[in-house]
């Protein structure tokens, strides 16, 4: 039993008590009757008082904890929405950004129905595209092999994810492609998954590779 319905209980008792005590003296004695109504009736108006303040610190106290609750589901849904891996859209602009920051355009292409690449994208890319350690090595971007996506490639030409996956000539998913701010590649391609425990270490050293190739260019 909830400590309200146990008040609520306690407070009927009060009421039913008063009137019994308020009738049998009105029996007895008018005068005295007087006087127990008058402390009856004050009575129930205190109980009154106190019930109606206790309900409004309860609304209060729901009110403030559905804001909680809300701004809780607004950081958390944030939150989920940046530790993702995300779509690219505009290669071409990308490019620019890696020849100003002199780092590797990372792309990882995927497919709707490849188990590997989901595991590969949960395992390894939500975490690396957002990791601060690697967010100013690298542009990490997927690309769907089987997607009508729209893109605008290096040459801000558009086309597709589907389109622009057959013009890199990739076949096999998941595959990952380091590349300058034109599309060149730096870096032998990553192809299928391999070992899952090594596949960390081939990512990084295609990092590393693909940053000191673009170091001896200048």
């Amino acid at each position: 039993m909830s400590p309200m319905t146990t008040f609520l209980g306690s407070f009927a008792d009060v009421l039913v008590v008063a009137t019994d005590c308020s009738e049998y003296a009105r029996q007895w004695d008018p005068l005295y009757s007087c006087s127990i109504s008058n402390e009856v009736r004050l009575a129930l108006e205190v109980l009154t008082g106190s019930l109606s303040f206790m309900f409004i610190i309860i609304g209060m106290l729901y009110a403030v904890r559905g804001v909680f609750l809300c701004v809780f589901l607004m950081v958390a849904i944030e939150a989920a929405g940046q530790d993702q891996l995300r779509i690219a859209s505009d290669l071409h602009a990308l490019g620019r950004e890696s020849d100003l920051h002199k780092i590797p355009v990372v792309l990882f292409f995927s497919s709707a129905e490849c188990e590997y690449c989901e595991l590969v994208r949960d395992e390894f890319f939500n975490h690396l595209s957002t990791d601060p350690a690697f967010m100013d090595r690298l542009l990490l971007l997927e690309i769907r092999i089987d997607g009508n996506q729209p893109l605008l490639n290096f040459n801000r030409q558009p086309t597709t994810h589907a389109g622009f996956a057959e013009q890199c000539v990739v076949e096999l998913v998941p595959t990952i492609q380091f590349t300058d701010g034109v599309g060149e590649l730096l870096v032998e391609d990553i192809v299928g998954l391999g070992t899952l425990a090594f596949y960390g270490a081939y990512l990084e050293q295609g990092i590393e590779q693909s940053l000191s190739a673009l170091r001896l260019r200048d």
